[in-house]
Formats: C-alpha cells, sequence, structure tokens
C-alpha cells in the first residue's frame, strides 16, 4: 500500500515537471517579440569608450642577449667572386684507378612463399636471408635485398645491382 502510494507521488511530479516543460516550449513561440524590441534599444544607448593606441620606438641594440656578443657598428663591403664553371681533370691511366669489386657474396637465400593483403593490395614475401625469416614488400630493400617480381613458385631478387630469380623450397 505504501509502495502504491509512493509510485502516485513519483508519477504526478514527473508528469508535473513534463508539464512545465512542455508550457515553457510552446509559450516561447506564441509569445510575442516584444521583450527582444526593448533588448534591441537598450543596446542602442551604450556608449562605447574609445581606447587610444599607444605609440613607441623601437632603438637598435648593439648586443645580442642570447649570445652576450656586441654586433658590428662598421658596415661591410660586400664583393663579388667571379667563379668560372671550368674544373680542371686530372688525367689518370687504367692502372692507377682502383678496381671495385662488383662480386660480393650473395647472403642465402631461400623463399617460403608469399602472402596477399586485401586491404592494402600488396604482396608479402616470405623470404629466409641467412637463416632469419623476413617479410619483404615488392621494391622495398631489406638487408641490401630487393624484390622486384613475385610470381607463385619464384621471386626475382635484386642484390648489389645484380638479379636472381629463387624458386619456392
Amino acid at each position: 500500500m505504501v509502495k502504491k502510494k509512493i509510485n502516485i507521488i513519483l508519477i504526478i511530479a514527473v508528469l508535473a515537471l513534463w508539464g512545465t516543460v512542455g508550457y515553457r516550449t510552446i509559450n516561447r513561440q506564441f509569445s510575442s517579440n516584444e521583450v527582444s524590441l526593448e533588448n534591441e534599444n537598450q543596446l542602442k544607448n551604450i556608449t562605447l569608450n574609445q581606447i587610444n593606441k599607444d605609440t613607441f620606438e623601437l632603438e637598435k641594440i648593439n648586443r645580442d642577449p642570447f649570445l652576450n656578443k656586441q654586433f658590428q657598428t662598421t658596415p661591410t663591403v660586400v664583393t663579388r667572386k667571379v667563379i668560372s664553371n671550368y674544373i680542371p681533370v686530372k688525367k689518370t691511366t687504367a692502372a692507377v684507378l682502383p678496381k671495385i669489386d662488383n662480386s660480393l657474396k650473395w647472403p642465402v637465400l631461400s623463399y617460403h612463399g608469399y602472402i596477399v593483403s586485401k586491404e592494402r593490395n600488396e604482396d608479402l614475401v616470405l623470404l629466409k636471408i641467412n637463416s632469419k625469416l623476413c617479410r619483404l614488400r615488392l621494391n622495398v630493400p631489406s638487408n641490401g635485398v630487393l624484390v622486384k617480381k613475385n610470381y607463385k613458385d619464384s621471386i626475382e631478387v635484386y642484390f648489389n645491382s645484380q638479379s636472381r630469380i629463387i624458386k619456392k623450397q
């Protein structure tokens, strides 16, 4: 019986609150605009105080505040130097030039397959370089090894400007 009375009182309180909210929204829509006109008339009578700007002149400083050094006060004269495009070339013989060894040893490579990514539209190649499994993207160098092309059973690999085709194991 007590719970029933509490529920009735709470329902009446909620209805009263919603009733006041509804009354205020409806009253604002159908009320006259006299209040807003009075506010506009009050805004016209406001006087504004004008702020005058202060003028000042900056003086040149002779000391650098960060380095704590004095600036040069004498003007410097800039002179132009004529630079020619001529570069002297030394004559050398073939015996003097050092030999470049392009036959660096290839690392031990074994191809184990590739993974196709649907979201990024790129392939990851599983390649074992010197007994270390690496995931390589196409045309991205890793440890000097560049995977150029990917096939179902092999890949084309570049190392030190040399190319090889490695078959899947």
